[in-house]
């Protein structure tokens, strides 16, 4: 990576770790446009971390160690009770196994309707998950919400310590945001446009359920990647043509 790319990544890095550690220092909005802010302010930094690495497009294998490395960190900040480099542990975890699948399924096939039938059954699985009965998310929500902690990155509330009061992005969304992310590289889709919806998207959710319930994150994160590349997916819906096979007339 470029100077430039990994002073942007240790910036991000370092912003995001003294906002956990000061949170309850900085000044506190009403509830709601707490939360908001909070998570914009979170999410933001987290996009600048993704998108200065994996625009970058590192090689597969390479983000398969940072995904290793990220779980080992994620594990020791849990058990060490350190916020920020769990969850620092887990955004690495998160970028980097999205990132070796996204790119390992743009190498595998150039059909984008693989993508795009994936967008669409991860977003109605999640979206099954918070609101089905026995939906998995649904159980750990109303059934062992003390085990929430241990999944998601938290983004502190300003005003608040972490411990007290914060929001949580599920290492699975993370996943799929380093995922689509790496998948608008590998097809060629707008990149950039792709980081900014998906961020907007988050962001979104969070608002909508300080007003409802609790909602998945991945149905927007999902719609965001197709909504920003929906012309250029409709362009190229039909599958590559076969080497040696006949133009259509």
């Amino acid at each position: 990576m470029s100077f430039a790319r990994v002073a942007a990544l240790a910036v991000a890095a370092l912003v995001f770790a003294v906002f956990i550690l000061v949170s309850a220092w900085l000044p506190m909005f009403s509830i709601r446009p707490d939360v908001i802010v909070s998570m914009a302010i979170g999410i933001a930094l987290v996009g600048l971390m993704m998108g200065a690495v994996l625009t970058a497009r590192p090689s597969p294998r390479t983000m398969l160690a940072v995904a290793l490395a990220g779980l080992a960190c994620a594990v020791a900040g849990t058990a060490l009770k350190v916020v920020p480099l769990a969850d620092l542990g887990k955004i690495a975890l998160g970028a980097g196994a999205g990132y070796w699948l996204g790119t390992s399924l743009a190498e595998l096939t150039d059909d984008l309707r693989i993508i795009v039938g994936l967008a669409v059954l991860v977003g109605a699985l999640d979206a099954a998950s918070v609101f089905l009965p026995q939906g998995p998310t649904r159980l750990l929500l109303t059934r062992a919400p003390q085990a929430i902690p241990y999944f998601v990155v938290a983004f502190p509330t300003m005003g608040y310590a972490v411990r007290d009061a914060y929001s949580g992005l599920g290492t699975t969304d993370v996943l799929f945001f380093a995922l689509y992310l790496a998948a608008a590289v590998g097809y060629g889709l707008r990149v950039r446009l792709t980081l900014i919806a998906m961020i907007v998207s988050i962001v979104a959710t969070v608002t909508i359920a300080l007003w409802s319930q609790a909602l998945p994150a991945l149905p927007l994160l999902s719609l965001a990647f197709l909504g920003a590349n929906a012309d250029l997916i409709a362009r190229r819906w039909h599958p590559p043509a076969r080497s040696g096979s006949p133009a259509p007339p």
